[in-house]
């Protein structure tokens, strides 16, 4: 724990305050600032800290409390446990139940999570994207489900290579997705759609068309919720679903 804290051995610490020892200047401030508090309150603390490595971070949970003496706090105690397993298991597992299998995008826990607070005030505008996957059902029933994932997973590298690095692709179920655009007006989403177009045309081969039908709507700002949001982008997609299927039946 000496080396993580300060490079030095065990007796190097010995007397010295967290500011003093701490290669991370800003860590060692929050923590004499959390030893002030111990002493002013008489009250204990308990929390994990991060350290960040170029091999991954470590984490230690640190629990300190007063030391007493004759109604007077002479000092505090403090144990540091190693939890870094513990905590990188549950990040895996957090990520895992996050992320959809088939795809690699986020998945609709993520969206249920997010829809939360989808949008911060400094990503104004913000579209929401809605995308069908057209002839998914052709796929499954002609050629089999093999084929209908691999349709479902062009479709999402395609998002994935098209959209911004601030922007969220999420598979919301089935042969639908939602890209969450941040500072995205209306004329940014709708070139956003004609470059997924163009995209999907390009991976188009003999075996696999790559088509879908797209809505979206943009939030100027937070007076309307994510579910609302939602439903607009959803139905204007449906809208547009509509009117393919109009064009493919005319032919």
């Amino acid at each position: 724990m000496c080396a993580l804290v300060n490079g030095g051995k065990e007796n190097s610490i010995i007397g010295k305050t967290d500011k003093e020892i701490q290669k991370n200047k800003e860590l060692g401030q929050l923590y004499y600032e959390d030893d002030l508090k111990i002493i002013e309150t008489g009250k204990g603390s308990d929390y994990i800290s991060e350290f960040p490595f170029e091999t991954g971070s470590l984490y230690y949970e640190i629990r300190k409390n007063p030391v007493f003496h004759q109604d007077k706090i002479i000092g505090i105690i403090g144990i540091v446990t190693d939890v870094t397993k513990q905590i990188r298991l549950e990040k895996e597992l957090e990520e895992l139940s996050f992320t959809d299998k088939l795809t690699g995008l986020y998945n609709r826990n993520y969206m249920e999570v997010r829809s939360k607070n989808y949008v911060r005030k400094d990503d104004f505008p913000t579209s929401l994207i809605m995308i069908d996957c057209n002839y998914l059902k052709e796929v499954n029933d002609h050629l089999g489900h093999e084929y209908g994932d691999l349709l479902l997973q062009r479709i999402a590298n395609s998002i994935q290579e098209t959209i911004s690095k601030e922007s969220i692709a999420i598979r919301v179920g089935g042969d639908e997705f939602l890209i969450l655009c941040p500072h995205h007006d209306h004329q940014q989403a709708e070139k956003l759609i004609e470059q997924l177009q163009e995209s999907f045309h390009s991976k188009t081969d003999n075996i696999l068309k790559l088509d879908a039908a797209f809505g979206y709507y943009t939030a100027m700002d937070d007076t309307l919720p994510f579910k609302e949001a939602f439903y607009i982008a959803d139905k204007n997609m449906y809208a547009h679903k509509k009117i393919i299927h109009q064009q493919r039946n005319h032919k």
